[in-house]
């Protein structure tokens, strides 16, 4: 059972899937504009300035308002999914049903990987069926007039094996697309989960090391506070006695030795009163 994502990890996979969709995004406009480019090219063939031109038009219009318009939604990549697969349709009409112009709709389910989301394949793959099951019908039981009006659809006999065949192969290519993207989706996803565990590891561990620091330094604070509390009893003895000492004797001599001993043990009781002040002022700062 996988488990729930925490918190940092829903983050950084948030982060990601927005960064790998902005650039996604920039990839299909420059797709997206090689597609048009394409429908105008292939105008030059059979005239069909028109349907280059309009069809693209109309293309990339409803990608670009569904994208401006319905923001903070996946709802503009299902309609770039239907956008490829009517440029697919586009293209055919355009090269009078040449039948290489079909394959065009497996380079438009490779490029939706992408997005790393494998529903983007249906409406691809719903159009496709749609569109074949019904053109091929009309070419075959309405427009089948050599003399009348050409539908365009296929400049081979499409019939119903050919037709199951192609559908057959075309849903098998889009399932595989469909499964990489939902391939990449869950690697990209497992791979955040273990940096998002391996970058929580590590925080705690810091935390340790913090504590354990803090706690060494509570416990050095500690001894130092004792220890200048031990050393400041005896060296306010030995002043006094020294005083005292002074107070009994009037050898010069001796009271020269005696003033030098209590300069030294004034020197080591300041030093001892200092370090008791700072361990003080470090214990109460934490």
């Amino acid at each position: 059972m996988k488990k729930k994502a925490s918190l940092n990890e829903q983050y950084y996979l948030y982060n990601f899937m927005s960064t790998m969709t902005e650039k996604s995004d920039s990839i299909i406009n420059y797709v997206l504009a090689v597609y048009f480019l394409l429908g105008i090219a292939l105008a030059f063939k059979y005239d069909t300035w028109e349907i280059g031109a309009g069809v693209g038009t109309l293309n990339l219009l409803a990608y670009y308002s569904a994208k401006i318009f319905i923001k903070n939604s996946r709802f503009y990549q299902y309609v770039l999914s239907v956008v490829l697969a009517i440029f697919m349709a586009q293209y055919i009409y355009q090269m009078h049903g040449l039948f290489e112009m079909h394959f065009t709709v497996f380079i438009a389910s490779t490029i939706l990987i992408i997005y790393q989301n494998w529903k983007l394949q249906i409406p691809l793959t719903l159009l496709v069926i749609g569109h074949h099951v019904v053109l091929a019908y009309m070419q075959n039981f309405i427009f089948n007039d050599p003399k009348g009006i050409q539908l365009y659809f296929s400049q081979v006999n499409f019939d119903f094996e050919t037709l199951i065949i192609h559908i057959v192969l075309a849903v098998v290519v889009f399932l595989l697309n469909g499964y990489w993207a939902y391939y990449f989706k869950e690697h990209s996803q497992n791979h955040i989960s273990k940096i998002s565990d391996e970058y929580e590891l590590e925080n705690m561990k810091l935390a340790s090391a913090k504590y354990s620091s803090l706690s060494a330094t509570k416990e050095y604070n500690d001894f130092i506070h004792r220890t200048t509390l031990d050393l400041k009893l005896p060296l306010s003895s030995v002043l006094k006695l020294i005083d005292v000492s002074k107070g009994h004797t009037d050898n010069d001599k001796l009271l020269n030795y005696l003033d030098m001993m209590r300069d030294s043990a004034k020197k080591i009781d300041d030093l001892v009163n200092d370090i008791h002040v700072k361990s003080i002022n470090s214990r109460t700062s934490k």
